[in-house]
């Protein structure tokens, strides 16, 4: 601006696993879409990093807050099979539905009966903790609170970049314990780097030597076999 102030220019909308706190996808917009626009786009695009990453999770459910919460983002969600659990705001009046569609209402009634259900505010608190987190790394500790860059393009380059790194951090912390390398420096950073990777191989040492059951049966038969649990994402 002439009067020496910066306006935002784009946007960050991450779409997080609350299972396993990656980031499955980073999408940078323009700041002037709207949260509720560009929700459901999001995570289709979450769910194509999937696929094309081999893996045959399905994104069931969508956890979101109220910046999210539209008629047609929740009939639009609904559509393509999503169980929404989008918090609505407050709002002064009633909706009106005699000029919206019946798919409008029937959307936003459904969000509203899950929103009352225990399940709804844990997933709630969940999100506020995990999803609220990764933005805390990505933009003050991985510094991609502002870009110097130009074009939407080499913005996106750039926080995709960085959404890695917040990856690769968290598959370090589940392999090692230790999720950033800045953990290791110091006197002793090297003493407990060598630590853990000796501690890493005599677990594995361990379960090769550990003998196996060869047994091809169970010794008692099973009388109530329940289904395989279907793993779906949770996403903000």
């Amino acid at each position: 601006m002439k009067d020496g102030r910066t306006h935002l220019a784009y946007k960050a909308e991450h779409v997080v696993d609350l299972e396993s706190d990656l980031v499955v996808s980073a999408e940078i917009r323009h700041a002037d879409e709207g949260d509720a626009q560009t929700m459901v786009d999001s995570v289709m695009e979450a769910q194509i990093n999937l696929d094309q990453a081999g893996c045959e999770a399905k994104i069931e459910e969508v956890v979101a807050d109220k910046g999210y919460h539209s008629a047609a983002n929740l009939e639009l969600a609904e559509s393509l099979d999503l169980r929404t659990y989008v918090a609505e705001p407050k709002r002064k009046y009633q909706s009106r539905w005699t000029d919206k569609p019946a798919e409008f209402k029937k959307a936003v009634y459904a969000n509203r009966r899950r929103l009352r259900r225990g399940k709804s505010k844990r997933l709630q608190r969940r999100r506020s903790e995990i999803c609220e987190r990764t933005f805390a790394h990505v933009c003050d500790s991985g510094g991609m609170r502002r870009s110097w860059l130009r074009g939407l393009a080499n913005v996106r380059k750039r926080y995709s970049i960085a959404a890695a790194a917040h990856n690769l951090g968290r598959i370090l912390r589940k392999l090692f314990g230790v999720g950033k390398p800045r953990v290791l420096q110091g006197k002793g950073g090297f003493a407990v780097l060598v630590y853990l990777l000796i501690a890493r191989l005599i677990a594995r040492l361990g379960d090769r030597c550990r003998p196996r059951n060869h047994l091809a049966t169970p010794l008692h038969p099973i009388k109530n076999p329940t289904a395989a649990n279907h793993h779906s994402q949770n996403a903000a």
